[in-house]
């Protein structure tokens, strides 16, 4: 009995150390980049636009077409389920409120970032992770140049203007997915519109957008952060990516549901 509660004191005691030292490095991190980031935004001059067009078009321009599949899907299945039940009540048309709201202030942006992270963030971690194994952020120190201005900045500033406009694209394409669900339900596209516009409000628009916003930089401020601390070996490399996704999605869930609980009791 000793010898098990010992056991578990031990594994206690190292998720604890664990979880501090993990915490302690992503806070200095997010201090780092914060810094870099304020600095390269108040000297123009020394943002890299080469490097963040090349990387929106990696991250943005190739991965439109999964989002919008995703977010069509999405609308489907809203559109689908939610009929279902309102349809026993014959309340359909307020299936389009539902659809509406959903998509704009949590699905659109939820699940563009969930595919942005999995797709582009363990990308940026396995990028920099290789760097890393070869010594090429050591020689970029040695030549005078900071890792942070030079990797970092592009990969942040890219991936908060990337996903607000991936998301306008779910947005979209789960609305029309839903329209065509509506159909065959007997509510012509011209209700559709109008109901649409009765539901839908600027704010849950802008809210949704911020909501992106946030997503793209806590995705690309956890990718570099795990490719930056890659260890030795190819391995390492591999593990970079997997912590990055992980982790991704867990902030992800975390924010989008500390948002829903402020905007609900802010009355938003």
């Amino acid at each position: 009995m000793r010898v098990l509660f010992d056991f578990f004191i031990n594994i206690a005691r190292w998720a604890c150390h664990d979880t501090a030292s993990s915490t302690k490095q992503s806070i200095t991190f997010l201090g780092s980049a914060c810094c870099a980031l304020t600095e390269v935004l108040l000297h123009p001059s020394q943002i890299r636009f080469g490097e963040i067009l090349s990387v929106s078009d990696e991250a943005g321009s190739r991965a439109v077409g999964i989002i919008c599949l995703i977010g069509f899907l999405m609308g489907v299945i809203i559109a689908f389920e939610t009929a279902l039940v309102a349809q026993i009540f014959g309340a359909v048309i307020f299936v389009v409120n539902g659809i509406g709201i959903a998509m704009t202030r949590e699905l659109g942006p939820l699940m563009t970032a969930i595919l942005f992270a999995g797709r582009s963030g363990s990308a940026f971690a396995a990028q920099l992770g290789t760097q890393k194994v070869n010594e090429e952020l050591n020689a970029l120190t040695t030549f005078g140049l900071s890792p942070m201005y030079f990797l970092v900045v592009p990969r942040l500033i890219a991936s908060s203007l990337v996903v607000p406009l991936l998301s306008v694209f779910a947005t979209i394409l789960g609305i029309l997915g839903g329209g065509l669900v509506m159909a065959m339900y007997d509510i012509t596209y011209t209700q559709f519109y109008v109901q649409l516009l009765k539901s839908v409000t600027v704010t849950d628009i802008v809210f949704g957008l911020v909501k992106a916003v946030i997503f793209g930089f806590v995705i690309a401020l956890i990718g570099c952060q795990c490719g930056m601390n890659t260890g030795a070996g190819a391995a390492a490399v591999g593990s970079s990516t997997t912590k990055s996704v992980v982790k991704s999605i867990i902030w992800i869930v975390v924010i989008d549901g500390a948002a829903a609980l402020l905007t609900n009791r802010l009355g938003i």
